[in-house]
């Protein structure tokens, strides 16, 4: 009885720790975990993705403008309904065969730039209508959005392919901001952007530009007999054009695509091994913005990618 007793009990506590999604470019599970996000943690999901931070208020009044900046109206749905609706328009699904709100954006920003800024998504589309129109247009932001894809793309048509980026593929990043074994400490994040585009045949999936994340994992100081100091970065995943998250990490094949690209000029720093001439070593190690170096994928993953088919 005992023995039934602690199995019921800890069958019933395990939904609890289901995995929650943390913003709209949250990374697939693995099957066997499962993905429960309640309404609040959507809602809170969709303005840090539109607006780049959680909003206050009430949960209704949130839904409402959230609805009203997108759609240019408020549904009159159940109110948990109209929050998965919203949800699954800004989201997307890989396996759709139409772009999803977040990669018709990233589309268009590419299409234009070459590159993949991040930041809300309300302020990218600002962004675009300057460098166009020379203006902020009105309006919702679904209504911009496919203005701004008809400019772009032949009867604002973005043709868009299911794939999987094999594991293991390498992928070369730069990092974005400067990292100083004087200044910065374990734990701190780490923000770095994918510096080549990567196409599965001819779909794109990376795009140049996609920002990744990562933390520093330890800070060696300078020690005797000359040994400098290291700086050990653990990087952890980067965006897909969908918004995805593909998980990376420093492994042997990135190792060597390094070593290669750097030849006998590459400095190796705790196992992330820097281009040519892109750390400066002494007593104190410094990483600049615009270094480089690779990572590699850890696991297949499925994502929405742009069938390239020229300017």
């Amino acid at each position: 009885t005992l023995l039934l007793t602690l199995v019921f009990c800890v069958t019933s506590v395990a939904p609890g720790f289901a995995m929650n999604a943390d913003d709209l470019g949250g990374a697939v599970p693995a099957a066997s975990a499962v993905t429960q996000m309640s309404a609040t943690d959507k809602i809170s999901a969709m303005e840090k993705m539109l607006y780049g931070t959680e909003q206050a208020g009430a949960l209704v009044g949130r839904m409402d403008s959230l609805e009203d900046d997108v759609y240019g109206t408020v549904t009159s749905d159940a109110i948990l309904d109209r929050i998965d609706n919203l949800y699954d328009y800004l989201k997307g699904s890989p396996a759709s065969n139409e772009a999803g709100f977040l990669t018709k954006l990233n589309a268009i920003e590419w299409q234009f730039n070459e590159s993949m800024s991040g930041g809300p998504a309300k302020t990218r589309i600002e962004a675009v209508e300057m460098m166009l129109n020379g203006k902020i247009d009105e309006g919702s932001l679904s209504s911009r959005l496919e203005a701004l894809a008809n400019i772009a793309f032949t009867d604002g048509v973005i043709s868009v392919e299911s794939v999987t980026l094999p594991k293991d593929s390498v992928i070369k990043v730069e990092f974005t901001e400067e990292l100083s074994s004087r200044e910065d400490k374990a734990g701190e994040p780490v923000h770095f952007k994918i510096a080549d585009n990567v196409y599965v045949n001819d779909v794109l999936v990376l795009p140049k530009g996609a920002l990744g994340e990562g933390t520093i994992k330890k800070v060696v100081q300078p020690r005797s007999f000359g040994r400098d100091a290291r700086i050990d970065v653990d990087f952890t995943h980067v965006y897909a054009l969908d918004g995805t998250k593909v998980p990376v990490y420093i492994g042997d094949l990135a190792k060597q695509e390094a070593k290669t690209a750097a030849g006998a000029a590459g400095a190796a720093i705790g196992g992330m091994i820097a281009l040519g001439g892109a750390f400066v070593t002494g007593k104190a190690v410094v990483i600049p913005v615009g270094s480089t170096t690779y990572v590699q994928t850890m696991e297949d993953t499925t994502i929405q990618g742009m069938v390239y088919q020229g300017k």
